[in-house]
């Protein structure tokens, strides 16, 4: 009677599931995320303003944006994403969740801003291929291990 370890032996079924182990272990590690967080503030004229920085947004997977604006006396155009919002602030603060990177326009008055970003970098992220090649390799592998295996079993 042939076992399971008996199976397991066998050199290329080793190696196939020795490829598929070591995938899973890239794959976890490409997986690996690392916090970023920015933080701008300021005050805001009358134009127009696109906050934060360009470079962040594009670099990181952003996962929340806050933008908090206060004034005594102003009118202003947010623009984030497909969004337009119109607000006239009188001794007032209101606190958005922009959909990107938001461009003030600010019409008449002074707005006193901060906008935070949180996001996240995945340094390890190129190991995912790596992992894909892996599984790929260790599964032909096997299964030509396993056929071999069953054709040795067929003919001793």
């Amino acid at each position: 009677m042939v076992t399971f370890m008996d199976a397991i032996k066998y050199r290329l079924i080793r190696v196939g599931l020795l490829f598929l182990l070591l995938a899973i272990v890239l794959s976890l590690i490409s997986m690996y995320e690392v916090p970023k967080n920015g933080n701008w503030s300021g005050d805001l004229q009358a134009g127009e303003h696109l906050l934060g920085d360009s470079q962040f947004e594009k670099r990181y997977f952003i996962n929340n944006r806050t933008l908090m604006l206060y004034s005594q006396n102003a009118s202003l155009i947010i623009i984030h994403g497909n969004k337009l919002d119109v607000y006239k602030l009188r001794n007032e603060s209101v606190i958005l969740n922009p959909l990107s990177q938001p461009q003030i326009n600010v019409e008449s008055g002074k707005v006193n801003y901060t906008y935070n970003v949180e996001g996240v970098d995945y340094p390890y992220a190129p190991l995912a291929w790596i992992a894909f090649v892996m599984m790929l390799v260790g599964s032909a592998l096997s299964l030509v291990g396993y056929v071999r295996f069953m054709e040795e079993l067929k003919g001793g």
